[in-house]
């Protein structure tokens, strides 16, 4: 799907907001910083904060850390990375089984995964989203995906999650919601995905089924990637550059043990 600053869901450019303008009620006019203006704005003391989710360049793109001295540093991850160790503020994220949802890999393939249990301290990227927004004083009703109409169960059928009613229900009253129209639910970000992201025509069916889906290319007008050399594999070895992959002692023994032994000498023909 993509995420950028300075573009819109599937690399839309930001002067093709009209749909996501009518969805959300408003688009900046003004495009956000990409890494290296960002970076460049904080050594010059005009980033204010710096907010990093799932994401380590200090670790991974060698990237100064005193660049960021004078910036206000959040990090919303599953480690403490390097870019975590100089954050002012730490937000434990949940890991791919402890919350539900879809997951779109680089190859476009969307699955469904359910949550396997409740852990005490974590919550899902998207629920931490939320709750800074409504401590910052926005009305979260209009700002989260089931304000605009869902077109799928909102976990009517599937019944509370392991502590789910007790963690959101006290927040859920404040705001004035109905317990069973929860924003964290994952399937209404789903719908917003699928009404604004061109190729997200999957089907629900076999998602639940534990099926993956495909999504289709399509145009997504002129957007680019502006920077290639900010992808940066873990290691040609490995079949993954993710964090989880960085952190795996069994992935890290194979690389390790390629690298210890001695090519096989090929004969000449």
């Amino acid at each position: 799907m993509g995420l950028y600053p300075d573009l819109l869901p599937g690399y839309h450019p930001m002067s093709d907001a009209g749909k996501w303008r009518e969805e959300w009620g408003g688009v900046p006019q003004t495009p956000g910083l990409t890494l290296p203006q960002m970076i460049e704005s904080a050594k010059a003391g005009n980033l204010k904060a710096f907010y990093v989710v799932g994401a380590n360049p200090v670790g991974r793109l060698g990237v100064d850390p005193f660049s960021f001295s004078q910036s206000f540093v959040v990090v919303q991850d599953m480690f403490l990375t390097e870019t975590a160790q100089i954050a002012d503020v730490v937000l434990p994220a949940a890991n791919a089984y402890e919350k539900s949802g879809t997951f779109t890999n680089t190859c476009g393939d969307v699955q469904f995964l359910q949550k396997a249990g409740e852990i005490t301290g974590v919550k899902s990227d998207f629920e931490m989203m939320v709750r800074i927004a409504d401590a910052m004083g926005f009305e979260v009703s209009k700002l989260v995906p089931f304000s605009r109409g869902t077109h799928s169960d909102m976990g009517q059928s599937r019944g509370a999650q392991s502590g789910e009613v007790d963690r959101h229900g006290v927040w859920l009253e404040a705001q004035g919601l109905e317990p069973k129209m929860s924003p964290f639910d994952p399937t209404a970000i789903l719908d917003e995905i699928q009404r604004l992201v061109p190729g997200y025509g999957v089907s629900r069916a076999n998602l639940q089924a534990g099926n993956d889906q495909h999504t289709t290319l399509s145009g997504s007008g002129a957007g680019a990637l502006h920077d290639p050399a900010l992808i940066a594999p873990a290691n040609d070895t490995l079949f993954t550059s993710g964090t989880l992959g960085r952190y795996s002692r069994a992935l890290n023994s194979v690389m390790e043990n390629r690298q210890l032994q001695p090519a096989e000498e090929v004969a000449a023909d």
